[in-house]
């Protein structure tokens, strides 16, 4: 299994692969927008930001959870931390949302490209969503997000 920082020039070629470094990357979302919206100012736009944005990346890494285990797969487990950078202000937030969005992209485009059904129409979703909140977070606009 190769993570989305390992070589983002990698193509993946297993399913189960593609859809354990998924999981990976919303490992690593739970935790990093679990860790903003505790370091922000509660109540405000950016930590109601977080905190939705918390509730989307678990609910998919509970769904990749369960989607590898009815495949009777091992779902890799998160790492007990994960480097967020210096988060002391807005624009550091800003930058650790957008960086972990990005990688999601990436890694779920990895998935589009070797499944179908369901698991492709969930991946191409997941696609969109982070492209999405990519830009909601500050990110600047791509024709081809995940690609660069």
């Amino acid at each position: 299994m190769r993570t989305h920082d390992e070589d983002p020039t990698a193509v993946e070629v297993d399913p189960t692969d593609a859809l354990q470094n998924a999981l990976a990357g919303e490992h690593g979302a739970v935790y990093a927008y679990g860790f903003v919206a505790g370091r922000v100012e509660p109540g405000s736009a950016i930590q109601r930001q977080a905190t939705s944005s918390y509730a989307v990346h678990r609910k998919r890494r509970d769904d990749l959870i369960a989607l590898l285990t009815r495949d009777e797969q091992t779902p890799v487990e998160p790492a007990p931390a994960y480097d967020t950078g210096a988060v002391a202000t807005t624009a550091d937030v800003r930058r650790l949302a957008q960086e972990t969005e990005s990688g999601l992209v990436s890694s779920w485009l990895a998935v589009v490209g070797v499944t179908s059904g369901a698991a492709r129409t969930y991946a191409v979703d997941a696609t969109s969503d982070s492209a999405t909140a990519l830009l909601a977070w500050g990110g600047d606009p791509s024709a081809l997000p995940g690609t660069e």
